[in-house]
Protein backbone atom coordinates (compact mmCIF):
# COMPACT_ATOMS: atom_id res chain seq x y z
CA UNK A 1 0.00 0.00 0.00
CA UNK A 2 1.22 3.43 -0.93
CA UNK A 3 1.52 6.00 1.90
CA UNK A 4 3.10 9.58 2.01
CA UNK A 5 6.12 10.41 4.12
CA UNK A 6 8.15 13.82 4.18
CA UNK A 7 11.82 13.31 2.66
CA UNK A 8 13.92 15.72 3.19
CA UNK A 9 12.62 19.15 1.55
CA UNK A 10 10.10 17.24 -0.60
CA UNK A 11 6.67 15.11 0.04
CA UNK A 12 7.32 11.77 -1.16
CA UNK A 13 4.57 8.78 -2.15
CA UNK A 14 6.46 5.97 -0.85
CA UNK A 15 5.44 2.08 -0.83
CA UNK A 16 7.16 -0.14 1.83
CA UNK A 17 8.83 -3.40 0.02
CA UNK A 18 10.32 -6.52 2.13
CA UNK A 19 14.23 -7.01 1.08
CA UNK A 20 14.35 -10.74 -0.31
CA UNK A 21 17.49 -11.18 1.94
CA UNK A 22 16.93 -9.22 5.11
CA UNK A 23 13.54 -9.78 5.28
CA UNK A 24 13.73 -6.03 6.27
CA UNK A 25 10.21 -3.93 5.19
CA UNK A 26 12.58 -0.94 2.57
CA UNK A 27 10.35 2.34 1.59
CA UNK A 28 10.71 2.94 -2.20
CA UNK A 29 10.11 6.61 -2.89
CA UNK A 30 7.32 6.15 -5.91
CA UNK A 31 7.28 9.76 -6.49
CA UNK A 32 8.36 13.03 -4.58
CA UNK A 33 6.56 16.37 -4.66
CA UNK A 34 9.35 19.52 -4.75
CA UNK A 35 6.87 22.76 -4.30
CA UNK A 36 3.69 23.91 -2.95
CA UNK A 37 2.41 24.11 -6.50
CA UNK A 38 2.81 20.64 -7.76
CA UNK A 39 1.10 19.57 -4.38
CA UNK A 40 -1.63 21.59 -5.06
CA UNK A 41 -1.82 20.44 -8.56
CA UNK A 42 -1.81 16.86 -7.44
CA UNK A 43 -4.88 17.55 -4.92
CA UNK A 44 -6.19 18.89 -8.59
CA UNK A 45 -6.10 22.61 -7.16
CA UNK A 46 -3.67 23.19 -10.26
CA UNK A 47 -4.44 24.51 -13.74
CA UNK A 48 -3.32 21.50 -15.53
CA UNK A 49 -5.95 19.43 -14.44
CA UNK A 50 -5.93 17.10 -17.55
CA UNK A 51 -2.52 15.92 -15.85
CA UNK A 52 -3.87 12.94 -13.31
CA UNK A 53 -0.96 12.27 -11.04
CA UNK A 54 -3.00 9.11 -9.35
CA UNK A 55 -3.62 7.66 -12.87
CA UNK A 56 -0.10 8.11 -14.17
CA UNK A 57 1.29 6.45 -10.96
CA UNK A 58 -0.98 3.52 -11.27
CA UNK A 59 0.24 2.71 -14.94
CA UNK A 60 3.33 3.09 -14.05
CA UNK A 61 3.53 1.09 -10.95
CA UNK A 62 0.78 -1.58 -11.32
CA UNK A 63 1.40 -3.81 -8.62
CA UNK A 64 1.32 -0.90 -5.88
CA UNK A 65 -2.31 -0.34 -4.23
CA UNK A 66 -3.01 3.14 -4.08
CA UNK A 67 -5.81 4.81 -1.79
CA UNK A 68 -5.73 7.86 -3.16
CA UNK A 69 -7.92 10.08 -0.98
CA UNK A 70 -5.74 8.75 2.34
CA UNK A 71 -2.67 10.06 -0.15
CA UNK A 72 -4.32 12.75 -0.94
CA UNK A 73 -5.24 13.66 2.84
CA UNK A 74 -1.32 12.95 3.73
CA UNK A 75 -0.20 15.96 0.95
CA UNK A 76 -2.89 18.21 2.52
CA UNK A 77 -1.11 17.64 5.69
CA UNK A 78 2.67 18.48 4.69
CA UNK A 79 1.89 20.85 1.68
CA UNK A 80 3.15 23.90 4.00
CA UNK A 81 6.37 22.24 4.43
CA UNK A 82 7.04 22.51 0.59
CA UNK A 83 8.97 25.53 -1.13
CA UNK A 84 6.83 27.82 -3.09
CA UNK A 85 8.85 26.97 -6.13
CA UNK A 86 11.54 24.66 -7.42
CA UNK A 87 13.89 24.64 -10.70
CA UNK A 88 11.80 21.28 -12.75
CA UNK A 89 13.52 22.18 -16.13
CA UNK A 90 16.98 22.10 -15.05
CA UNK A 91 16.65 19.45 -12.15
CA UNK A 92 14.33 16.95 -13.66
CA UNK A 93 14.17 17.60 -17.77
CA UNK A 94 17.90 18.22 -18.34
CA UNK A 95 18.70 15.91 -15.28
CA UNK A 96 22.02 14.36 -16.19
CA UNK A 97 21.41 14.84 -19.78
CA UNK A 98 24.27 17.17 -20.11
CA UNK A 99 26.79 15.59 -18.28
CA UNK A 100 26.15 12.52 -19.73
CA UNK A 101 26.27 14.69 -23.08
CA UNK A 102 29.75 16.32 -22.14
CA UNK A 103 31.21 13.18 -21.27
CA UNK A 104 30.57 11.69 -24.33
CA UNK A 105 31.74 14.52 -26.96
CA UNK A 106 35.02 14.70 -24.97
CA UNK A 107 35.31 10.85 -25.53
CA UNK A 108 34.70 11.34 -29.17
CA UNK A 109 36.73 14.53 -29.73
CA UNK A 110 39.97 12.96 -27.55
CA UNK A 111 39.79 9.52 -29.27
CA UNK A 112 41.61 11.02 -33.03
CA UNK A 113 42.11 8.22 -34.86
CA UNK A 114 44.00 10.28 -37.61
CA UNK A 115 46.25 10.57 -35.31
CA UNK A 116 46.60 7.47 -32.63
CA UNK A 117 46.21 4.00 -34.19
CA UNK A 118 44.72 3.01 -30.38
CA UNK A 119 42.14 5.34 -30.59
CA UNK A 120 41.23 3.86 -34.68
CA UNK A 121 41.02 0.57 -33.02
CA UNK A 122 38.75 1.53 -29.92
CA UNK A 123 36.61 3.07 -32.19
CA UNK A 124 36.46 0.17 -34.72
CA UNK A 125 35.73 -2.32 -31.80
CA UNK A 126 32.58 0.32 -30.75
CA UNK A 127 31.68 0.96 -34.65
CA UNK A 128 27.97 -1.09 -34.27
CA UNK A 129 27.33 1.07 -30.99
CA UNK A 130 28.47 3.99 -32.65
CA UNK A 131 26.60 3.32 -35.62
CA UNK A 132 23.42 2.96 -33.97
CA UNK A 133 24.39 6.23 -31.80
CA UNK A 134 24.57 8.03 -34.99
CA UNK A 135 20.95 6.78 -36.13
CA UNK A 136 19.50 7.73 -33.17
CA UNK A 137 20.70 11.06 -33.02
CA UNK A 138 19.77 11.73 -36.57
CA UNK A 139 16.28 10.25 -35.73
CA UNK A 140 15.61 12.23 -32.19
CA UNK A 141 17.05 15.68 -34.20
CA UNK A 142 14.29 15.20 -36.89
CA UNK A 143 11.25 14.15 -34.41
CA UNK A 144 13.01 17.29 -32.13
CA UNK A 145 11.31 19.50 -35.12
CA UNK A 146 7.61 18.75 -34.38
CA UNK A 147 5.43 21.07 -32.24
CA UNK A 148 3.72 19.88 -28.77
CA UNK A 149 0.59 18.61 -28.95
CA UNK A 150 -1.74 16.30 -26.54
CA UNK A 151 0.57 13.39 -27.11
CA UNK A 152 4.46 14.56 -26.44
CA UNK A 153 2.86 17.66 -24.28
CA UNK A 154 4.05 17.71 -20.82
CA UNK A 155 3.25 19.86 -17.23
CA UNK A 156 5.05 22.23 -16.22
CA UNK A 157 6.07 20.14 -13.53
CA UNK A 158 7.25 17.27 -16.39
CA UNK A 159 5.15 14.48 -14.48
CA UNK A 160 4.85 12.76 -18.04
CA UNK A 161 8.88 12.78 -18.17
CA UNK A 162 9.57 11.88 -14.69
CA UNK A 163 6.62 8.83 -14.18
CA UNK A 164 8.05 7.21 -17.77
CA UNK A 165 9.34 3.70 -17.37
CA UNK A 166 13.42 3.47 -17.06
CA UNK A 167 13.09 -0.60 -18.87
CA UNK A 168 13.66 -0.88 -22.28
CA UNK A 169 11.79 1.53 -24.79
CA UNK A 170 8.96 -0.08 -27.24
CA UNK A 171 10.94 1.78 -29.98
CA UNK A 172 14.13 -0.32 -29.16
CA UNK A 173 11.95 -3.11 -28.68
CA UNK A 174 10.96 -3.37 -32.22
CA UNK A 175 14.09 -1.96 -33.60
CA UNK A 176 15.74 -4.74 -32.21
CA UNK A 177 12.99 -7.36 -33.21
CA UNK A 178 12.84 -6.09 -36.97
CA UNK A 179 16.78 -6.64 -37.36
CA UNK A 180 15.98 -10.27 -35.54
CA UNK A 181 13.22 -10.71 -38.55
CA UNK A 182 15.55 -9.99 -40.91
CA UNK A 183 18.12 -12.20 -39.52
CA UNK A 184 20.72 -9.37 -39.34
CA UNK A 185 23.09 -11.52 -36.87
CA UNK A 186 25.29 -9.18 -36.08
CA UNK A 187 23.40 -6.06 -35.66
CA UNK A 188 20.85 -8.07 -33.26
CA UNK A 189 24.14 -9.17 -31.01
CA UNK A 190 25.17 -5.53 -30.70
CA UNK A 191 21.65 -4.26 -29.85
CA UNK A 192 21.34 -6.84 -27.13
CA UNK A 193 24.72 -6.50 -25.65
CA UNK A 194 23.86 -2.63 -25.75
CA UNK A 195 20.12 -2.69 -24.32
CA UNK A 196 21.49 -5.25 -21.47
CA UNK A 197 24.38 -2.64 -20.38
CA UNK A 198 21.77 0.23 -21.25
CA UNK A 199 18.35 -1.54 -19.24
CA UNK A 200 18.40 -2.70 -15.92
CA UNK A 201 16.70 -6.19 -15.91
CA UNK A 202 16.24 -6.62 -19.70
CA UNK A 203 15.71 -10.15 -20.06
CA UNK A 204 14.92 -10.69 -23.36
CA UNK A 205 18.25 -9.25 -24.28
CA UNK A 206 19.63 -12.39 -23.04
CA UNK A 207 16.97 -14.14 -25.17
CA UNK A 208 18.01 -12.65 -28.30
CA UNK A 209 21.69 -13.56 -27.86
CA UNK A 210 20.78 -17.17 -27.41
CA UNK A 211 18.83 -16.95 -30.37
CA UNK A 212 21.59 -15.91 -32.23
CA UNK A 213 23.18 -18.72 -30.97
CA UNK A 214 20.97 -21.27 -31.83
CA UNK A 215 21.07 -19.83 -35.89
CA UNK A 216 24.63 -20.10 -35.56
CA UNK A 217 24.45 -23.72 -33.99
CA UNK A 218 26.67 -23.05 -30.88
CA UNK A 219 23.98 -24.91 -28.75
CA UNK A 220 26.29 -24.07 -25.40
CA UNK A 221 26.16 -20.83 -25.71
CA UNK A 222 22.33 -20.71 -26.90
CA UNK A 223 21.90 -22.99 -23.26
CA UNK A 224 23.60 -20.77 -21.36
CA UNK A 225 21.19 -17.31 -22.66
CA UNK A 226 18.34 -19.30 -22.34
CA UNK A 227 19.22 -19.72 -19.31
CA UNK A 228 20.43 -16.28 -18.11
CA UNK A 229 16.43 -15.11 -19.55
CA UNK A 230 14.84 -17.39 -16.96
CA UNK A 231 17.15 -16.28 -14.49
CA UNK A 232 16.68 -12.51 -15.16
CA UNK A 233 12.81 -13.52 -16.06
CA UNK A 234 11.95 -14.73 -13.01
CA UNK A 235 13.04 -11.34 -10.95
CA UNK A 236 10.18 -9.41 -13.12
CA UNK A 237 7.06 -11.61 -12.18
CA UNK A 238 4.37 -9.63 -9.81
CA UNK A 239 3.77 -11.19 -6.45
CA UNK A 240 0.79 -13.64 -6.49
CA UNK A 241 0.92 -15.03 -9.83
CA UNK A 242 -1.74 -17.88 -11.30
CA UNK A 243 -0.91 -20.03 -13.72
CA UNK A 244 -4.07 -18.69 -15.87
CA UNK A 245 -2.18 -14.86 -16.23
CA UNK A 246 0.91 -16.23 -17.42
CA UNK A 247 1.62 -14.69 -20.80
CA UNK A 248 -1.06 -12.27 -20.88
CA UNK A 249 1.01 -10.98 -18.02
CA UNK A 250 3.83 -9.24 -19.79
CA UNK A 251 5.97 -9.46 -17.23
CA UNK A 252 6.05 -12.70 -17.55
CA UNK A 253 6.57 -13.76 -21.00
CA UNK A 254 10.51 -13.09 -20.94
CA UNK A 255 10.97 -16.10 -18.57
CA UNK A 256 8.27 -17.82 -20.36
CA UNK A 257 10.48 -16.84 -24.00
CA UNK A 258 13.40 -18.42 -22.17
CA UNK A 259 12.01 -21.43 -20.69
CA UNK A 260 10.55 -22.35 -24.66
CA UNK A 261 13.95 -21.68 -25.98
CA UNK A 262 15.32 -23.83 -23.35
CA UNK A 263 13.37 -26.27 -24.27
CA UNK A 264 13.88 -26.43 -28.17
CA UNK A 265 17.56 -26.05 -27.63
CA UNK A 266 17.95 -29.49 -25.56
CA UNK A 267 15.99 -30.78 -28.45
CA UNK A 268 18.23 -30.04 -30.77
CA UNK A 269 21.34 -31.01 -28.36
CA UNK A 270 19.42 -35.00 -28.52
CA UNK A 271 18.73 -34.71 -24.97
CA UNK A 272 15.60 -35.24 -25.60
CA UNK A 273 14.73 -36.68 -21.44
CA UNK A 274 15.68 -33.72 -20.03
CA UNK A 275 13.54 -31.86 -22.98
CA UNK A 276 10.58 -33.98 -21.59
CA UNK A 277 11.32 -32.72 -18.29
CA UNK A 278 11.13 -28.86 -19.19
CA UNK A 279 8.11 -29.82 -21.58
CA UNK A 280 6.35 -30.80 -17.97
CA UNK A 281 8.23 -27.48 -16.21
CA UNK A 282 6.08 -25.65 -18.89
CA UNK A 283 2.47 -27.24 -17.51
CA UNK A 284 2.92 -26.88 -14.55
CA UNK A 285 4.83 -23.69 -13.55
CA UNK A 286 2.80 -21.88 -16.16
CA UNK A 287 0.12 -24.08 -17.97
CA UNK A 288 1.38 -23.42 -21.28
CA UNK A 289 -0.14 -26.86 -22.38
CA UNK A 290 0.24 -26.08 -26.52
CA UNK A 291 3.74 -25.50 -26.13
CA UNK A 292 4.40 -28.45 -24.08
CA UNK A 293 2.28 -30.68 -26.68
CA UNK A 294 4.65 -28.70 -29.33
CA UNK A 295 7.90 -29.94 -28.14
CA UNK A 296 6.83 -33.17 -27.00
CA UNK A 297 5.64 -34.54 -30.50
CA UNK A 298 9.33 -33.38 -32.03
CA UNK A 299 10.75 -34.79 -29.10
CA UNK A 300 8.54 -38.53 -29.74
CA UNK A 301 9.67 -38.16 -33.06
CA UNK A 302 13.03 -38.09 -32.75
CA UNK A 303 13.10 -40.73 -30.24
CA UNK A 304 11.05 -42.67 -32.56
CA UNK A 305 8.04 -43.28 -30.08
CA UNK A 306 5.47 -43.25 -32.77
CA UNK A 307 2.26 -43.39 -31.07
CA UNK A 308 3.16 -40.83 -28.59
CA UNK A 309 4.57 -38.52 -31.24
CA UNK A 310 1.04 -39.09 -33.40
CA UNK A 311 -1.16 -38.10 -31.05
CA UNK A 312 0.58 -35.35 -29.77
CA UNK A 313 0.93 -33.74 -33.33
CA UNK A 314 -2.84 -34.37 -34.09
CA UNK A 315 -3.90 -32.23 -30.86
CA UNK A 316 -1.87 -29.20 -32.39
CA UNK A 317 -2.95 -29.61 -36.41
CA UNK A 318 -5.94 -27.49 -36.03
CA UNK A 319 -3.15 -24.40 -34.64
CA UNK A 320 -0.14 -25.34 -36.59
CA UNK A 321 -0.96 -27.49 -39.85
CA UNK A 322 3.18 -28.02 -40.10
CA UNK A 323 2.43 -31.07 -37.21
CA UNK A 324 0.02 -32.51 -40.19
CA UNK A 325 3.35 -33.52 -41.56
CA UNK A 326 4.54 -35.24 -38.05
CA UNK A 327 1.65 -37.12 -37.58
CA UNK A 328 2.33 -38.31 -41.11
CA UNK A 329 5.82 -39.45 -40.78
CA UNK A 330 4.73 -41.02 -37.09
CA UNK A 331 1.51 -43.32 -39.03
CA UNK A 332 3.84 -44.31 -41.76
CA UNK A 333 6.18 -45.89 -39.24
CA UNK A 334 3.15 -47.47 -37.63
CA UNK A 335 1.97 -48.93 -41.06
CA UNK A 336 -1.05 -46.70 -41.23
CA UNK A 337 -0.50 -45.31 -44.88
CA UNK A 338 -4.47 -44.18 -45.31
CA UNK A 339 -3.72 -41.99 -42.57
CA UNK A 340 0.05 -41.21 -43.18
CA UNK A 341 -1.42 -39.87 -47.05
CA UNK A 342 -4.28 -37.79 -45.10
CA UNK A 343 -1.85 -36.16 -43.00
CA UNK A 344 0.97 -35.50 -45.83
CA UNK A 345 -1.71 -33.46 -47.65
CA UNK A 346 -2.98 -30.72 -45.41
CA UNK A 347 1.01 -30.58 -44.23
CA UNK A 348 1.68 -30.13 -48.51
CA UNK A 349 -1.31 -27.81 -48.92
CA UNK A 350 -0.13 -25.69 -45.80
CA UNK A 351 3.14 -25.56 -45.61
CA UNK A 352 4.65 -26.78 -49.01
CA UNK A 353 8.28 -25.45 -48.52
CA UNK A 354 8.45 -26.89 -45.34
CA UNK A 355 7.57 -30.49 -46.48
CA UNK A 356 9.91 -30.05 -49.15
CA UNK A 357 13.04 -29.12 -47.51
CA UNK A 358 12.49 -32.10 -44.66
CA UNK A 359 12.10 -34.50 -47.62
CA UNK A 360 15.26 -32.79 -48.72
CA UNK A 361 13.54 -31.63 -52.45
CA UNK A 362 14.63 -28.32 -54.16
CA UNK A 363 12.10 -25.59 -54.52
CA UNK A 364 12.56 -22.49 -56.16
CA UNK A 365 13.53 -19.16 -54.51
CA UNK A 366 10.30 -17.76 -51.84
CA UNK A 367 8.61 -15.38 -53.07
CA UNK A 368 6.58 -13.41 -50.83
CA UNK A 369 5.94 -13.07 -47.41
CA UNK A 370 3.90 -16.10 -47.02
CA UNK A 371 6.76 -17.71 -48.90
CA UNK A 372 9.27 -16.67 -46.55
CA UNK A 373 7.31 -17.39 -43.91
CA UNK A 374 7.29 -21.22 -44.82
CA UNK A 375 10.79 -21.25 -45.85
CA UNK A 376 11.97 -19.84 -42.46
CA UNK A 377 10.33 -22.38 -40.53
CA UNK A 378 11.56 -25.16 -42.22
CA UNK A 379 14.47 -24.51 -41.34
CA UNK A 380 13.50 -24.66 -37.54
CA UNK A 381 11.76 -27.90 -38.68
CA UNK A 382 14.29 -29.86 -40.19
CA UNK A 383 17.05 -28.69 -37.17
CA UNK A 384 14.58 -29.99 -34.86
CA UNK A 385 13.57 -32.90 -36.15
CA UNK A 386 17.34 -33.89 -37.11
CA UNK A 387 17.66 -36.83 -34.89
CA UNK A 388 14.18 -38.44 -37.28
CA UNK A 389 15.39 -37.30 -40.38
CA UNK A 390 19.15 -38.75 -39.42
CA UNK A 391 17.66 -42.41 -39.45
CA UNK A 392 14.32 -41.87 -41.70
CA UNK A 393 14.45 -44.97 -43.53
CA UNK A 394 14.54 -45.22 -47.35
CA UNK A 395 10.72 -46.71 -47.33
CA UNK A 396 9.50 -43.67 -45.62
CA UNK A 397 11.78 -41.47 -47.69
CA UNK A 398 10.69 -43.15 -50.92
CA UNK A 399 6.54 -42.81 -49.74
CA UNK A 400 6.53 -38.86 -48.93
CA UNK A 401 8.78 -37.98 -52.20
CA UNK A 402 6.46 -40.31 -54.48
CA UNK A 403 3.14 -38.48 -53.03
CA UNK A 404 4.88 -35.06 -53.66
CA UNK A 405 6.10 -35.91 -57.28
CA UNK A 406 2.13 -37.65 -57.75
CA UNK A 407 0.43 -35.32 -60.20
CA UNK A 408 -2.48 -35.26 -58.63
CA UNK A 409 -1.29 -33.56 -54.93
CA UNK A 410 1.40 -31.12 -57.35
CA UNK A 411 -1.90 -30.04 -59.10
CA UNK A 412 -3.73 -29.48 -55.40
CA UNK A 413 -0.36 -27.69 -54.56
CA UNK A 414 -0.59 -25.33 -57.36
CA UNK A 415 -4.15 -24.67 -57.33
CA UNK A 416 -3.46 -24.01 -53.65
CA UNK A 417 -1.04 -21.24 -54.51
CA UNK A 418 -2.64 -19.74 -57.68
CA UNK A 419 -6.09 -19.16 -55.30
CA UNK A 420 -3.74 -17.15 -52.57
CA UNK A 421 -2.72 -15.18 -55.24
CA UNK A 422 -6.35 -14.62 -56.23
CA UNK A 423 -7.03 -13.52 -52.28
CA UNK A 424 -4.35 -11.02 -52.35
CA UNK A 425 -5.75 -9.52 -55.43
CA UNK A 426 -9.22 -9.72 -54.33
CA UNK A 427 -8.64 -8.10 -50.94
CA UNK A 428 -9.38 -4.53 -51.82
CA UNK A 429 -12.81 -5.98 -53.07
CA UNK A 430 -16.18 -7.80 -51.21
CA UNK A 431 -15.20 -10.90 -53.64
CA UNK A 432 -14.76 -13.63 -50.78
CA UNK A 433 -14.73 -16.54 -53.94
CA UNK A 434 -10.89 -17.06 -53.89
CA UNK A 435 -10.91 -16.84 -49.48
CA UNK A 436 -13.22 -19.20 -49.39
CA UNK A 437 -11.73 -21.76 -51.75
CA UNK A 438 -8.14 -20.74 -49.65
CA UNK A 439 -10.24 -21.80 -46.38
CA UNK A 440 -11.37 -24.82 -48.35
CA UNK A 441 -8.31 -26.36 -49.41
CA UNK A 442 -6.40 -25.36 -45.85
CA UNK A 443 -8.98 -27.55 -43.93
CA UNK A 444 -8.10 -30.97 -42.80
CA UNK A 445 -11.62 -32.00 -43.96
CA UNK A 446 -10.59 -31.31 -47.17
CA UNK A 447 -7.44 -32.94 -46.61
CA UNK A 448 -8.57 -36.05 -45.74
CA UNK A 449 -11.90 -36.01 -48.84
CA UNK A 450 -8.90 -36.15 -51.01
CA UNK A 451 -6.90 -38.26 -49.23
CA UNK A 452 -10.16 -40.76 -49.88
CA UNK A 453 -10.06 -39.96 -53.69
CA UNK A 454 -6.70 -40.62 -54.40
CA UNK A 455 -5.95 -43.65 -51.34
CA UNK A 456 -4.46 -45.30 -54.69
CA UNK A 457 -1.50 -43.07 -53.99
CA UNK A 458 -1.03 -44.83 -50.42
CA UNK A 459 -0.59 -48.54 -52.11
Amino acid sequence: MAYVRTHGNQVAIVHGERDPQTKKVQQRILFSLYSKPEALAALGRGEERSWDLEHMLRNRHQGVRFNWPKIQAGIEERVDELPDGYPYRTAQLQGRFREDLVALIRQLELADPQSMHSAARLLSEQRGELEHLRDLIDWRLKLSEQKENQWNGDNEFFWRHRLQPHDITPEAMERLSEAWNRRELDRVETLARLYLEVFDGYADGHHFLGLVALERDDLETALEQFDRTMTVGQTLFPKRLAKKHYWTDHATRPYMRGLRSFTVTLTRCAAYKKALAFCDRLERECGDDLAAMDFRAAVYLNMGRWEEARDQANKLIQVWPVFSLYAAFASFELGDWGAALASFLHGVLNRPRTARMLLDRPSPAPEGYDEARDHNGGIEECADLAGFLGRQTDASKGFFRGLLAAPEIAALVAEKRETIAQRNKQRATADREAFDRMQQMSSIEFAREQAQRLRHLAG
